[in-house]
């Protein structure tokens, strides 16, 4: 009789990519036995925002996704339907729980361990040393795993321009802070404001802002493309402009790109993303992970395969480093290729995706996103290398881009340009009726 050797994983993170990654383990992978760390009081990653606004949570009072709950899905398990199409934060943050109370809690083969921060990740010979603080009793404790799943997510760094000239007296001053700083707009009223950033937060922020700014400025690369924008806020008190190049405290005024200035300025709020942080890492683990000695963060993850595997050493993957994708369906095919590599049915090439593809660092120099719709080609090359591995025979079968879910995806860019109708005309009816930005049900 053959004895199955028990393998040690650890996850790191109890958000979506680290529950994701437990579920498909313990369905598809009977001979591993998972912990599961979050620092939090509760699963959910940065959707739990709690009854008051987190420091450092890129969550804000009035959030809801861009991404319809109809493909944002996990597989076979759909969001309940009393729930908006474009799901309101809390109800994201249910979902996560009732995930996690359905398929990981009371399961022999995981634990879940709340309030526990993890302080040191480190290899010796062929196994990982994890040390832990548990926020609760403040005592600290070392245990040693075989695999490691990293799902600690890329929103807690802010990825700030480098070369704005006094921008560090505005953020001393507290006249300056980033996207995760963010909670509503009250601190907008009657104020000059100027949004850095056209992404989905700096959109949000510039739309609820509008309702109760004195006049508002919309700081993007591209102003023109920016303003032909279906959606866009077509208001009397918003400029669009391009890049700042300084700014200065004492007069509060910000200069632009193009030699224009603007003037009596109250706010810069910089919603521009985030950098990859990965503080726990031994050093020289984490200096090649980031690309340098001293990086505690960086805007890219170096030495991967398919932007899941350390190809230097496959026993630790990364769940959800690309951005601009579709995460919980993304998070579940990943895991299912980790379980096969882990277990020996997959070999991660020891070359990375730079060394494999020279170009690519040139496509993506900065961080991983992924352009519109090409991450649909990214789902399927997943897939097809989890078919060749077997895939077709586990157990949990995570989503498959089929014609039905590829066709949601090519068509949530025009709802996406609808739901940006509904909440500018939600926007402008309630300055006219001054009332602050709240959130609205509505389903397309």
């Amino acid at each position: 009789m053959t004895v199955a050797i028990v393998k040690r994983l650890a996850i790191i993170g109890g958000g979506p990519g680290g529950l994701a990654a437990a579920r498909v383990f313990l369905k598809n992978a009977p001979n591993f036995e998972i912990d599961l760390f979050e620092r939090d009081r509760t699963v959910g990653g940065l959707w739990h925002y709690g009854d008051q606004k987190r420091q450092g949570s890129p969550m804000y009072d009035h959030l809801e996704t861009n991404i319809s709950k109809h493909i944002m899905k996990f597989s076979g398990f759909p969001f309940p339907e009393k729930v908006p199409t474009y799901p309101w934060r809390k109800d994201v943050f249910e979902y996560l729980k009732s995930y996690s109370e359905k398929f990981l809690e009371n399961e022999d083969r995981v634990r879940i361990l709340l309030n526990h921060r993890v302080d040191s990740l480190s290899k010796k010979g062929s196994v990982w040393s994890l040390v832990s603080h548990n926020n609760v009793d403040n005592k600290d404790s070392r245990k040693e795993y075989d695999y490691v799943v990293v799902a600690n997510g890329h929103h807690h760094e802010p990825r700030l321009p480098q070369n704005v000239a006094g921008l560090d007296q505005w953020f001393e001053s507290g006249a300056a802070f980033c996207a995760r700083d963010f909670q509503n707009c009250k601190f907008a009223q009657g104020k000059n404001v100027v949004v850095v950033g056209n992404g989905s937060s700096g959109s949000d922020i510039l739309n609820q802002v509008s309702t109760v700014a004195h006049k508002l400025y919309h700081s993007v690369r591209n102003p023109e493309e920016v303003a032909k924008t279906t959606g866009y806020p077509q208001l009397d008190i918003l400029t669009t402009v391009p890049k700042i190049t300084s700014v200065d405290w004492q007069t509060r005024s910000v200069n632009l790109e193009n030699g224009e200035t603007i003037k009596n300025v109250d706010y810069l709020v910089y919603a521009t993303g985030y950098l990859y942080s990965l503080p726990f890492f031994e050093p020289t683990l984490r200096a090649d992970l980031l690309g340098g000695p001293s990086k505690t963060s960086a805007a890219r993850v170096h030495n991967l395969w398919k932007q899941i595997f350390y190809v230097k050493d496959p026993t630790l993957a990364f769940a959800l480093l690309p951005q601009l994708i579709v995460p919980f369906p993304l998070a579940e095919l990943q895991a299912a290729l980790m379980v096969k590599a882990f277990n020996g049915d997959l070999q991660v090439p020891a070359k990375s995706d730079d060394e494999l593809d020279p170009e690519l660092a040139k496509k993506q120099p900065a961080y991983h996103p992924i352009p519109d719709f090409k991450d649909l080609d990214y789902y399927n090359e997943l897939q097809s290398i989890l078919d060749t591995a077997g895939g077709a025979k586990d157990p949990l079968q995570p989503v498959k881009w089929d014609e039905t879910y590829q066709q949601m995806r090519i068509t949530s860019t025009s709802d996406k340009q609808k739901r940006n109708i509904i909440l500018t005309k939600h926007a402008k009816e309630s300055r006219a009726q001054n009332k602050p930005y709240e959130l609205i049900k509505f389903s397309l």
